[in-house]
């Protein structure tokens, strides 16, 4: 990999570093190591590690759209925002995606830099830790801790939903909800051990075939619809009505619907050209979805006016007993596309899940070999090269917000799908937010000459706002249930991250070089690749930790 520090202490006779543990050369790629014809550290017994350059842009693009799962946003936040802005509810998406352009650019200029599968976890590491390695510390292990008790959550309503979808579609009843739902968790789960390649190519099959469909639905309403199709320029319908419904919680669901747009960072050891795949990918991300969530959100108020007029349209467009708007829409303009967008529906989960398996595994993979979990999730197959022992984990604990919500409550899974979403995610754009404040932090600290005022500052501070605005508008306590208490479970998750923020710091033999190591962009705007061997730029991955211990490379597994 080419984010590698030179060894900090004085030596006799030159010494090649050994790249970030947990990292083994992929097909037709050369370790580090072997490039400069010295022997790197050899993997645990049976652990191959990560497969470096296994994907490309393709496959990093589509595992994001599909962790992203536009076809479900469209479904599901569209009509909410339509109940509170009526006919101009597509300028709260078209709103949400500049502003999380913003938070795009920020994580972009970190990928250019820094190099991990750790993904928000490495960027809070490297960015703090230039004040002081234990700020870096707690405040990364936090960022994990967050993501680790909050993302079963959001996977978990994904596959609830997905239940429900079905079940609904094939006019099923009973438990056949729960079943569903646990078998497509199992297998997303066997699409993600079969290895990266597999899962990044089902991701992009899957997410080609929901914004295909979704995006040619649209346009046959637009066509359809004929003048109606301009009502998105005048304010009709909705509860207060036009711009004014942007306050609440409308603006923070559009935000909310989009979380996932940082999924390529957590593949960034796997792909080729990581410092130019991932910030690419990120941007493309936010701005196919959305465009996506823009164009269906307008081509469903223009087909529901030119079905009932403007005001009954966006009504019925929003009405909350309307659980499928567009499959009402295609009953009406085309019966035969009704299937169609069913199954799609149903596709956006699974490819959601697949995604976001991928993402996570290979995040709380990182976090083992840095000591934040046990060390054994901390390896990969050496065959396939996929943290099977941290999969597991994510299986296990997103089975749990399947299975146990059935057992405490008679909720049916449409409301159980939309609590655990919202109780989960607010820490992780909290864990984005973290990211934000400290990208002009790191630049300041590592790369003043090369910090600008517009693209390092003040494009952060327009993603601070917009994700603020989000996290602050979805724990409100003045919401009408349950998202009055949304506000518990956040604080709840924060108390049990800052919990297991405070035990890691405390322990000592803690792996830090797992995080990655920072490298600075050459100064002629090229830009290495993961692989090549340029200068570091200052990093706390080598510094002495609070514990009086070197955070330079140990056994992947070390205690």
């Amino acid at each position: 990999m080419g984010n590698r520090h030179p060894d900090p202490t004085p030596a006799a006779e030159p010494v090649t570093p050994a790249p970030p543990s947990g990292i083994a050369p992929g097909p037709g790629r050369a370790s580090g190591a072997a490039a400069t014809g010295t022997a790197a550290e050899p993997p645990p017994e049976g652990d191959g590690g990560l497969r470096a350059g296994a994907i490309g842009p393709g496959g990093a693009l589509g595992v994001t759209l599909s962790n992203m799962a536009p076809v479900n946003g469209a479904f599901l936040t569209a009509p909410a925002v339509v109940a509170a802005m009526g006919t101009q509810a597509p300028w709260a998406f078209l709103l949400a995606t500049l502003g999380l352009l913003a938070g795009a650019v920020t994580v972009a200029e970190f990928a250019r830099r820094i190099v991990s599968p750790g993904s928000f976890v490495a960027y809070a590491y490297h960015a703090f830790g230039t004040v002081s390695p234990g700020l870096g510390v707690r405040l990364s292990s936090g960022v994990f801790y967050c993501t680790l008790f909050s993302g079963p959550l959001t996977i978990g309503a994904v596959a609830v939903f997905a239940g429900h979808w079905m079940t609904a579609s094939l006019g099923l009843g009973g438990a056949w909800w729960l079943v569903l739902s646990l078998a497509v968790l199992v297998f997303s789960a066997a699409v993600v051990l079969r290895g990266i390649v597999a899962s990044s190519l089902v991701s992009s099959v899957l997410a080609a075939v929901q914004i295909a469909v979704l995006l040619g639905f649209a346009a046959l309403l637009l066509v359809r619809s004929g003048s109606a199709a301009t009502v998105p320029l005048h304010a009709d319908g909705g509860d207060p009505g036009g711009l004014a419904g942007l306050s609440g919680l409308t603006f923070p669901l559009a935000v909310a619907g989009m979380v996932g747009w940082d999924n390529s960072a957590s593949m960034a050891a796997e792909l080729r050209s990581p410092r130019r795949v991932v910030p690419v990918t990120v941007l493309v991300s936010v701005l196919v979805v959305g465009v996506t969530y823009t164009l269906s959100t307008w081509a469903g108020l223009a087909g529901y006016a030119g079905w009932k007029g403007a005001g009954p349209g966006a009504d019925r467009f929003g009405d909350p007993a309307n659980e499928a708007p567009f499959l009402e829409l295609a009953g009406h303009y085309l019966p035969q596309a009704h299937a169609v967008l069913a199954a799609v529906g149903a596709i956006s989960s699974v490819a959601c899940l697949v995604a976001a398996l991928t993402a996570m595994s290979r995040i709380s993979f990182t976090a083992a070999r840095a000591g934040m979990l046990p060390g054994a999730l901390g390896r990969a197959s050496r065959r396939r090269g996929v943290p099977v022992g941290a999969t597991l984990l994510w299986v296990g604990m997103i089975g749990a917000c399947i299975a146990v919500p059935p057992l405490v409550t008679d909720a049916p899974p449409a409301t159980v799908s939309s609590w655990e979403a919202g109780m989960g995610t607010v820490p992780l754009l909290i864990s984005v937010l973290v990211t934000l404040v400290g990208l002009p932090l790191y630049l300041w600290r590592t790369d003043r000459r090369g910090l600008r005022p517009v693209r390092h500052l003040c494009v952060p501070l327009v993603g601070v706002a917009v994700i603020g605005w989000g996290v602050y508008g979805n724990v409100r306590p003045d919401q009408p249930p349950p998202g009055d208490t949304y506000w518990v479970c956040t604080a709840l998750v924060l108390a049990l991250a800052a919990l297991g923020a405070w035990a890691f710091a405390r322990r000592p033999g803690r792996d830090l070089s797992a995080l990655g190591l920072g490298e600075a962009p050459a100064q002629d705007g090229s830009r290495a690749d993961a692989d090549a061997s340029a200068p570091a730029a200052p990093s706390p991955s080598r510094a002495t930790d609070p514990a009086g211990t070197a955070a330079g490379p140990r056994p992947p597994h070390a205690p």
